[in-house]
């Protein structure tokens, strides 16, 4: 039986484990108009420059997108990332990556999300758009 958890945030740790806890992302914020994660930058999270990995920016901008797309949908669906387009703009850097997600449109099936990823100095390394499809839960 699934436990039922009425904060958004402790429903997450409930569900997201294994890849995305080994990468330590950590949920800040879940806001009808907002999702805000993070995940801190560690040496095995680097590419061989010494900067954030673009698997790791690709990771933590999906997961913000998803946790919109759930947020946006009151958690009623299973989800699916349809599609992403990613625009690395700079690298990142710091001590840790932050993702902030916002919905720019929500269908019956389909839920469009902006995706912002900023480096530790607060600078904006990537922006993404994702196209999270919504399953029928069985």
């Amino acid at each position: 039986m699934e436990l039922e958890y009425t904060d958004p945030i402790e429903r997450l740790k409930s569900r997201y484990k294994g890849f995305n806890a080994y990468c330590g992302i950590h949920f800040d914020s879940v806001q009808d108009d907002v999702c805000t994660i993070s995940c801190p930058l560690r040496p095995e999270l680097l590419n061989p420059a010494g900067i954030a990995h673009g698997g790791l920016v690709a990771t933590l901008t999906d997961v913000a997108a998803g946790l919109m797309a759930l947020q946006a949908d009151a958690w009623a669906h299973n989800i699916v990332t349809q599609s992403c387009n990613i625009h690395y703009l700079r690298p990142g850097t710091g001590d840790t990556l932050r993702a902030e997600a916002r919905v720019i449109r929500k269908g019956k099936r389909v839920c469009v999300t902006q995706v912002d990823c900023f480096s530790g100095n607060g600078k904006l390394a990537a922006t993404a758009i994702y196209e999270i499809a919504y399953l029928d839960l069985q």
